[in-house]
């Protein structure tokens, strides 16, 4: 955001949104959203840029020796990831971490909203296999520190540790973090669904509260570079 600009604040998301969400599903073409831009910024764009920067300068607040920077994502595609699929994306998300950029080896506070959902939470978005030794080392050489935080995350509503696991165990350090020792990726997620409507503008305290919440964990995964 440009020095002195003021961003609108977060409001909800628009009753719309999900129509809109599913209409670039299902026309997702160039000339059909060009003609859409201005809805793309009053349901989607807007609101999620308000939300990032919100929830960043709420948590500024609570942590103002951890610093975070928000990335948001485009509605066009990568070229390179094309694959067959149509040039934009049917969803929307930001991330908040050191640098505002998305790089494996760094842990990043996420959101995302779909025409059916929106998720948010915890982790590594693309977490390599060097990684994920050193997280593995890194619960071997003190178990206890990584369980008194997922105990807490335990107690947090609609929390869960998601992604894959190995086929092949990489050991067991007891039954409550054995998921987490065996995990390909680290991300701790809740989903909520956009019905009735999406949610409002009480997404903005709810988020922050969550990330503030789950910051031990956000702390930790620091350490696992």
């Amino acid at each position: 955001m440009a020095p002195g600009k003021e961003l609108a604040p977060f409001e909800g998301f628009p009753a719309d949104l999900p129509d809109f969400l599913w209409g670039i599903a299902l026309n997702n073409e160039k000339p059909w959203f060009e003609a859409r831009r201005d809805i793309y910024e009053r349901c989607l764009h807007g609101p999620v840029k308000a939300l990032a920067y919100g929830v960043c300068a709420a948590l500024a607040e609570r942590f103002p020796d951890i610093p975070l920077t928000p990335h948001i994502s485009r509605i066009y595609r990568d070229v390179r990831t094309l694959n067959g699929r149509g040039p934009l994306n049917d969803h929307m998300w930001f991330s908040l971490g050191r640098t505002g950029r998305v790089y494996a080896t760094e842990p990043q506070f996420f959101f995302g909203v779909a025409a059916t959902q929106c998720d948010w939470g915890v982790g590594f978005w693309n977490a390599d296999t060097a990684m994920m030794e050193r997280w593995r080392a890194a619960i071997d050489a003190n178990p206890q520190r990584l369980s008194r935080i997922v105990r807490k995350i335990n107690r947090l509503e609609g929390f869960e540790m998601t992604g894959p696991v190995y086929k092949r165990p990489k050991g067991d350090p007891g039954a409550l973090l054995y998921p987490w020792y065996n995990a390909r990726r680290v991300v701790v997620q809740k989903v909520i669904w956009n019905e009735p409507a999406p949610p409002g503008p009480a997404l903005l305290g709810t988020l922050t509260d969550d990330f503030a919440a789950l910051m031990p964990l956000y702390e930790y995964l620091l350490t696992i570079q």
